[in-house]
Order: C-alpha cells, then sequence, then structure tokens
C-alpha cells in the first residue's frame, strides 16, 4: 500500500491590479513564486498545488474546503496591493486551525507598521535610524532629526511608494512629499533620517531556533545627482537603469566583527517581533559605519530569484528541501498543539 501524500496548499493573492497600474508587478510575482514553490514541494514528496485566494472571505473558505489540505504553505501578502490583508488572513488560518507555514498574526501586523516596529526596537536597545510618524490627517510635526530624510509609506512593503523624490533634503520638500504619498497611498507616512552608509539584508531561517543566512549587500552604481536608495523600479521594473545600479551581491564582502553584528542583531530583531520559520532583516549603516535597522519583513518574497533564496543557497542549503523542512515543521506544530 503506498503511503499517502500530505497535501499542501499553495496560498497566495490572486493578483487584482490591472497590468498598467504602478504597483502591479510587486503584486503579481507571488503567481509564480506560488508555482514553484508548489514545484519544489512535489520534488520532496507532497501533494501540493497553488491555490490563488481573494475576497470576498466566502469564497476564501470553500477553496480551503475542498479539497481541504492538511497544511498550508502561505505566501499570502495582502489583495488589491494593500498589506494590511496579509495578518488578517493569517489570523483566519488560525481561526480554521490549519497548520501554516511563517509568522503569526501579532507579527505580521507588528511589522507592517514601521513606525511601530522601531518603536519596538528602539525599546529593546536596538539601533534604529530617527523617525517620526504623520498620521492620516494631521499636521507634520517638527523635524527635529538630522537632514536629509526619507519618506515611505508607514505600512508597506516590497518598496511600494518610493522613487528618487522620497529623499528630501528641507523642510517644504517633506511636506511635498508627505501629501503626495498620502495621494498614492492614502494612510500614515514615515519619516526616517536618511542613512549614507552601506546597505545590507538578513534573511533569517529557525528550524526552529533562528539562524541568520549569509548577509547581502545591495550595491550601488547610482548615477550623479541620484540617490543609492532601494526604490520600487529598482526593485521590480528588471533591467531598468535603477535595476541596473543597485545589484545585490550574497554573500557580501564585509569584516568580520561587522558581519557577527548584522547576523546577531538579525536573530535579536526577528526575536523581538515575534517572528517565526523565515523573515529578512534589512540594515543601513549610519555616518560612523554602525548598523542601524530599517525593517523587518516578516514574509519575504521567498521566489528563487529573490534574495531571501539567494541566500539560502549561499548559506549551502538546497532550497527545495529548506522550503520542505519548513512545510514539515509547520505539520508538527499542529501535533504539538493537539498534544499540548
Amino acid at each position: 500500500m503506498s503511503r499517502r501524500r500530505t497535501k499542501v496548499a499553495v496560498l497566495y493573492n490572486a493578483p487584482t491590479l490591472s497590468p498598467d497600474h504602478p504597483d502591479s508587478a510587486s503584486e503579481a510575482d507571488v503567481a509564480d513564486v506560488a508555482r514553484r514553490v508548489a514545484e519544489g514541494l512535489v520534488r520532496h514528496d507532497f501533494d501540493a498545488w497553488p491555490l490563488p485566494v481573494s475576497p470576498p472571505i466566502g469564497k476564501v473558505l470553500g477553496k480551503l474546503a475542498n479539497p481541504s489540505p492538511d497544511l498550508v504553505f502561505n505566501l499570502v501578502e495582502g489583495f488589491g496591493g494593500q498589506s494590511i490583508g496579509e495578518a488578517h488572513f493569517s489570523g483566519l488560518l488560525e481561526l480554521l486551525g490549519l497548520p501554516y507555514t511563517g509568522c503569526p498574526p501579532e507579527a505580521q501586523s507588528l511589522c507592517q507598521s514601521k513606525g511601530k516596529t522601531k518603536a519596538l526596537l528602539k525599546g529593546l536597545g536596538l539601533p534604529t535610524a530617527p523617525f517620526a510618524i504623520v498620521r492620516a490627517d494631521e499636521p507634520i510635526p517638527r523635524w527635529v532629526g538630522p537632514w536629509p530624510v526619507l519618506l515611505k509609506p508607514e505600512a508597506e512593503d516590497a518598496s511600494l511608494g518610493i522613487d528618487q523624490s522620497s529623499v528630501v533634503q528641507f523642510a517644504e520638500g517633506m511636506v511635498e512629499g508627505v501629501a503626495q504619498l498620502r495621494v498614492r497611498h492614502g494612510r500614515d507616512v514615515l519619516i526616517e533620517s536618511y542613512l549614507p552608509g552601506r546597505e545590507f539584508n538578513v534573511g533569517v531561517l529557525a528550524l526552529p531556533e533562528p539562524e541568520a543566512l549569509p548577509i547581502a549587500e545591495i550595491v550601488y552604481q547610482s548615477p550623479p545627482g541620484s540617490w543609492p536608495i532601494l526604490t520600487y523600479a529598482a526593485k521590480w521594473d528588471e533591467g531598468s537603469l535603477e535595476d541596473r545600479n543597485s545589484q545585490p551581491v550574497c554573500p557580501a564582502e564585509v569584516e568580520p566583527s561587522l558581519g557577527a553584528r548584522l547576523a546577531d542583531l538579525a536573530v535579536e530583531a526577528f526575536q523581538a517581533t515575534g517572528c517565526r520559520d523565515y523573515a529578512r532583516v534589512d540594515f543601513r549603516l549610519d555616518a560612523d559605519g554602525s548598523p542601524m535597522i530599517l525593517e523587518v519583513n516578516p514574509n519575504p518574497d521567498i521566489g528563487p530569484g529573490a534574495g531571501w533564496a539567494r541566500a539560502i543557497r549561499a548559506s549551502g542549503r538546497d532550497y527545495d528541501a529548506t522550503l520542505a523542512r519548513l512545510a514539515v515543521q509547520a505539520g508538527r506544530r499542529r501535533l504539538d498543539d493537539a498534544r499540548g
């Protein structure tokens, strides 16, 4: 008698934005990632299939009931170009009693707010750049930190809303930049001191203990008059000038003391924010060369061409085998909960 294979639904948010929408590239990418993750799981003897989900919630419940999976590989990043649904969907999986990979809703909800995450990290003594939050419909507070500053949506990821105009050097530019972000993204805005040093990101893998993966650096070759920042175009407009001028290198060439510091901070931030399974922590060095945590991404792109997967391979791990281990770990959580 053949052994029954574990059924895994690889959930992802069905694209809803039109192809000409400026944020459509980041939303559409997850469909390709889900297909690739399912293929990798199948190669490791799982019965896995991609499953697109979108509102209304009744439709989602029906998809999860027929066929009912043993566990979910959760790649949902929100709906309609908005990240807010990410944590809500993980909460739904909790209520359904379906084991799933990735961070719990509490961590996703916290990390969705860059300001709340930075406040938590600062309160725990972890380094982060000076910042302020401009709430919707509130006046811009007087900025007492160093100039220039970087403006970004307070509750979005994937570099949404970030372009060359996001770095401003004077109060007048801040007023205009905040107004533009409110029009385009409609919510709170984060003001953060611009950090002039090198930029790194560190993936974290927890099977089950968190471990920093090899460090990646975004190497900028910015032309005169432009800022070395990871804009939306640099991240999603493949082949564009900004893409070509901001190439990731993993493993990065860093002196041992800096590498150890980045790795330690990544694991500390992972634990402080309640992350689970995997995440990514982004850093930038200040003018003195000290690492500052920019943000914690509890649901990074884990597609085979993305930075997290690149770090997995740089660590000597097999990409598909790592996905399989994450799925097995999620299934064990159900057994542990049943015994507990």
